[in-house]
């Protein structure tokens, strides 16, 4: 009887063992995943807030975070409908595409400390295209980082714009060439005037 309850309070006590060994092991496991061992708290840099573009270009939202380790990142476009509502449409789960729409491409690159740049490119934009986008890192406790693309519409063909400064320049160029040949003309003549005077004068005199 007695060798029985020890069989029992040793089963017992390798069973709070193996259970308090899972515990810490998920708790590590939480932390680690979290970012915050050794300092490695993921976090976005992206200082970029705003972005202007023009009709037909391509807008480029480049979304930098430190220490990503195992979080997740998503791109999407928001519509706010007030101070507390919003829309938000997903565009990509990583690299992972979740949107019909062709105009949207994501590239991913890293760099050598532990830094890394999820860029969201929206090509051949349309005024339709101006708006909120959102990049969002999924950890414990989300971070997000909202982007503010403007679209400008191209009101005059850059070449027409070189062309017609080009000519303004030869216009310039032709007005003063012209306002020199009057002056020197002016000059001449004064000058023929003058001659023409004093050859009097000596006949008079």
């Amino acid at each position: 009887m007695e060798c029985k309850q020890q069989t029992a309070t040793a089963v017992a006590a390798v069973r709070q063992s193996a259970l308090a060994c899972l515990l810490f092991s998920i708790v590590m496991i939480l932390l680690n995943v979290d970012g915050t061992l050794a300092g490695t708290e993921a976090e976005i840099i992206s200082t970029q807030d705003e972005i202007i573009t023009y009709i037909n270009h391509t807008a480029k939202l480049s979304c930098i975070v430190q220490n990503k380790n195992r979080h997740h990142i998503t791109w999407s476009r928001v519509t706010f409908i007030n101070e507390t509502q919003k829309i938000t449409n997903l565009l990509f789960v990583d690299l992972l595409k979740y949107t019909p729409s062709s105009q949207y491409h994501l590239t991913h690159m890293i760099e050598r400390d532990n830094r890394e740049y999820w860029n969201l490119e929206i090509r051949n934009v349309h005024l339709s295209d101006q708006g909120y986008y959102s990049c969002v890192l999924t950890a414990i406790k989300p971070i997000s980082k909202i982007f503010h693309v403007k679209v400008l519409e191209n009101t005059r063909n850059p070449l027409l714009a070189l062309r017609s400064a080009s000519d303004a320049y030869t216009n310039n160029l032709q007005r003063r060439s012209k306002d020199e040949s009057f002056s020197s003309l002016s000059l001449l003549s004064s000058s023929i005037l003058a001659i023409f005077l004093m050859n009097i004068l000596l006949i008079i005199i």
